[in-house]
């Protein structure tokens, strides 16, 4: 970490303990020049590292991917980028997003739970990109560490009285600041985030359709006030000319007309709490209202197998993949449960399925290598888990499941190489260089894979300093 980089840590630390005390804060503090992209990505990792500390997340992986998949398609029709964004689903209430500089987004499950679509999704995760690519936080007035404190409050806001005056300091500052700003900042990230859903697939009327939930939030609750609109006030002027600007698009491509996902998606997090018996109550009366849809049955499969009940999750299952064969993920939802009851042959065709219907999705490979690692057909895992890597290449768990079988192997070098870049994409650092070192033992540091390894040991010892 650069010395600079340092004090603005240092600020945002000072400036919170004296919130937390009570202190006057002082409505400017001195001059700190705009911080550099390079440090912007330091501090998106240092701020990871931290959020690891404070936070619970949703380690789901369908959760997980399916919030990496909608960023990454937003991002295709971005043009360059100069981060590698980090998408990370918050287990709270709470409905807020937030965007950190340097690329690294933040979905809470309070806002999940409320989206409609996942057009409305996107909607959001399109305006926090454009805040990060514009770079906006470098832009507002004063100096970046103000703005930091915000997000920073956001974090420690869980950890007791003085965090969470430290919280409400730094949302009110965020407020303060946002009321100058607002119709420069959020009107582009509003402009040029509904341009690019639209661009991405989507249909730009989620926006609007999200702005109207935000709205309702705001009349419901008017005293508890969501971040998310105490960070991005809403107007009846931005929504005004959110569908202005949707009368003026001419989207260039067809809307995604695919099975959406979402509630798949909030049911998951649903049964993440331990919510399953409320889920198989809910599905089974949708179920007999409606016999012939096949989204409740899948719901029913999915709850029950979260309770382990494998035959009613098999039954319920293959009737939402009779009913409705293109429901969302329903082959890999199949295979995953021939696998576990140990029906290799329905796994494997239920998963070849999933693969003819989506090629690109790292899941499948994913839980395709699971199968062949039941089977003992190391080999035929080690290539399902090297194209999921291929296919997405900043997801930690592929990575780690190619290790865990080179251990396996017995091909150890290659098994703590793979783990220990598994844990840098998990800011895991201390871990990483243990793990290289172990490797470089194995491959000898003088062999082409043994110098690499010892330039990335190098630099992540480097930017520690």
């Amino acid at each position: 970490m650069t010395t600079r980089l340092k004090k603005v840590w240092a600020l945002l630390f000072a400036l919170y303990f004296l919130a937390g005390c009570g202190s006057y804060l002082p409505s400017r503090v001195p001059f700190v020049q705009p911080i550099q992209e390079d440090e912007e990505v330091k501090i998106s990792r240092e701020f990871r590292k931290e959020a690891k500390k404070r936070l619970k997340f949703v380690k789901n992986l369908e959760v997980e991917r399916y919030v990496d998949k909608l960023g990454r398609r937003l991002l295709s029709v971005m043009g360059p980028q100069p981060f590698d964004y980090r998408y990370f689903v918050v287990e709270d209430s709470e409905l807020n997003a937030f965007a950190v500089p340097g690329g690294s987004i933040y979905i809470y499950t309070g806002l999940l739970d409320r989206v409609r679509s996942t057009g409305e999704l996107a909607a959001v995760m399109a305006h926090e990109t454009i805040h990060v690519k514009g770079r906006h936080m470098a832009r507002m007035s004063g100096p970046d560490p103000v703005s930091l404190l915000g997000i920073l409050g956001a974090v420690l806001a869980r950890g007791g009285a003085g965090a969470q005056a430290a919280g409400a300091v730094g949302q009110a500052i965020a407020v303060q600041r946002q009321i100058a700003y607002t119709r420069q900042l959020e009107m582009e990230a509003d402009t040029l985030g509904v341009r690019y859903m639209a661009e991405a697939g989507y249909d730009p009327q989620a926006a609007v359709s999200f702005l109207k939930v935000l709205d309702q939030e705001r009349v419901l609750n008017p005293v508890d006030i969501p971040p998310y609109l105490m960070d991005h006030p809403l107007s009846q002027e931005r929504v005004a000319n959110v569908e202005l600007l949707i009368r003026s698009l001419k989207p260039n491509r067809p809307l995604v007309e695919e099975a959406d996902p979402i509630k798949k998606i909030q049911t998951i997090i649903r049964l993440e709490r331990y919510e399953a018996d409320a889920v198989i109550a809910e599905q089974t009366k949708n179920l007999s209202q409606s016999p012939k849809n096949g989204a409740p049955a899948q719901l029913l499969g999915m709850a029950y197998s979260s309770k382990g009940m494998w035959p009613e999750s098999r039954e319920n299952f293959e009737r939402a993949k009779a009913l409705n064969p293109k429901a969302p993920g329903i082959d890999r939802d199949l295979g995953q449960l021939y696998t576990r009851i140990k029906e290799y042959r329905l796994a494997h065709e239920a998963f070849e399925r999933a693969v003819s219907v989506e090629p690109k999705e790292p899941l499948n490979y994913l839980f395709l290598g699971d199968l062949c690692e039941q089977e003992s057909n190391l080999s035929a895992a080690l290539d399902a888990y090297l194209t999921a890597i291929n296919l997405a290449p900043l997801w930690s768990e592929p990575l780690r499941r190619v290790g865990i079988v080179y251990g396996k192997m017995n091909r150890l070098g290659d098994a703590y190489d793979y783990l220990g870049r598994s844990d840098l994409l998990q800011d895991e650092d201390e871990k990483a260089i243990a793990d290289f070192e172990r490797a470089l033992k194995v491959l000898g540091p003088s062999s082409p894979r043994g110098q690499l390894i010892k330039e990335e040991i190098q630099a992540i010892k480097a930017r520690k300093r």
